[in-house]
């Protein structure tokens, strides 16, 4: 259930802020709209303004629109006196600035959540490596355990998340992946990088992994972790006399010395305890028996942006995402990735239903990528999308003749056959990932 009420919930936000848009921009135009309608097919429930402008929710709501009047050749055509009110007679900058509306309006979307995020406060994981695999690209090029990644490509990262968002521009691509660490600088040679794969795991591709740090976030009651006496906030920083780097280790200790004493140190505010720990023996259903101490690590460090600082933030993530979601349609289209990737309305709702139970935040995340993307899909130059009738609205500027209502109805028809096929074929994906799992 989580993942019909998440999708829906997903889709009504991007396309009521999506054609939003449209409605201000046209309303400022002065072109009327008869309808501004949330979802497809027969609707559900309605107004009308004083304006004339019917408000509607329809039955399928995989998306929406804004009928203008005088819009094209299926729309109702304006009366004499209406003319002036119709989007065929509109000025072309008019247009183009109503039909950029939209996707600008997407865009928007995007920073504003970025924005209500970082206000709010959000979780950076730092950008220490943990795990290198052997053998592995970064292996290979000499990354080891413990480093601080300062920089990728000559990006500058200060958490994983960024990592993520720099490797992801270099899908597909030859070359090097160029990496910075506090310790040195190095190169892994890539050869169209992951291009066949159809949900490319880039960190498990390099053989890397985030470090987390043996900070303590919870501790569940009745264990021993607690009999131990052990608090949240306390950083584990020796087992029997042994350095601790990360998380990892301590989880690896505590699993292979079940109901054998541990002498910990613990860094605690501004001093340092001795505890005793004693994991509990567990055998899960499969037989396998671990010890376990009933704690949990901190994710991260919390970050909160104040209300002025976190507009030029908003704003680079934005722009970075725009980057990558930009640079993604364009290798999808030439192959460069995998058209695999393209996902459609079954991919949406599982990832919308995965990230909602999580919670706030990485839904929020989720529906700023699916903003930005659906901003930038509806840019490209497709008789159907916003940006056809961008294109549209620049060629009657510059021959200063309207386009004829018949080669529009033509560039409709071919501009639905492509978005058709890109849906069905989205569509398609979803369908065969399902089977092949």
């Amino acid at each position: 259930m989580i993942y019909i009420v998440a999708f829906i919930a997903a889709i009504l936000i991007l396309v009521f802020f999506h054609e939003l848009g449209h409605f201000l921009v046209a309303r400022w135009a002065g072109v009327r709209v008869l309808t501004f309608s949330i979802g497809f097919g027969p609707k559900l429930c309605s107004f009308k303004d004083r304006l004339g402008t019917e408000y509607q929710l329809a039955a399928i709501p995989i998306g929406g629109y804004v009928r203008m009047l005088g819009e094209d050749e299926f729309a109702e055509q304006p009366r004499s006196e209406d003319a002036a009110a119709a989007f065929c007679n509109a000025h072309p900058s008019r247009k183009v600035a109503i039909a950029a509306a939209g996707p600008f309006a997407s865009l928007l979307l995007g920073f504003i959540i970025f924005y209500i995020v970082l206000v709010s406060g959000t979780r950076e994981l730092d950008p220490f490596l943990g795990t290198i695999s052997p053998d592995s690209p970064a292996h290979v090029a000499g990354l080891r355990t413990g480093e601080e990644v300062l920089q990728v490509d000559q990006v500058e990262v200060s958490s994983w998340q960024a990592i993520n968002l720099a490797l992801a521009e270099r899908l597909g691509d030859s070359g090097e992946i160029a990496i910075l660490t506090n310790r040195s600088s190095y190169s892994i040679p890539i050869h169209a990088w992951l291009s066949k794969e159809s949900e490319p795991d880039m960190l498990s591709a390099l053989g890397i992994a985030p470090q987390f740090r043996a900070h303590i976030a919870e501790i569940v009651d009745g264990s021993a972790a607690e009999q131990a006496g052990l608090r949240v906030g306390d950083h584990i920083s020796q087992i029997d006399g042994s350095p601790v780097a990360n998380w990892q280790e301590v989880v690896a200790t505590i699993r292979a010395n079940a109901e054998r004493a541990l002498l910990l140190q613990v860094d605690r505010e501004d001093e340092t305890v001795q505890l005793s720990l004693v994991p509990r023996l567990i055998t899960d259903s499969e037989g396998e028996s671990y010890g376990q101490a009933g704690i949990r690590p901190q994710i991260g460090r919390f970050v909160r942006y104040g209300p002025l600082e976190a507009i030029p933030a908003a704003f680079d993530r934005t722009v970075n995402l725009i980057v990558i979601s930009a640079d993604s349609i364009v290798k999808i289209v030439t192959g460069e990735v995998h058209s695999s990737n393209l996902g459609g309305p079954i991919r949406i709702a599982e990832y919308a239903g995965d990230l909602a139970s999580l919670g706030l935040e990485p839904f929020l995340m989720l529906l700023a990528a699916l903003t930005i993307a659906l901003g930038l899909i509806n840019l490209l130059p497709i008789p159907m999308l916003d940006g056809g009738h961008v294109v549209f609205g620049i060629i009657e500027g510059i021959t200063r003749k309207p386009i004829p209502m018949k080669v529009q109805a033509i560039g409709l028809r071919v501009g639905l056959f492509i978005v058709g096929f890109i849906m069905l074929f989205a569509l398609y994906n979803d369908i065969s990932r399902l089977v092949s799992q």
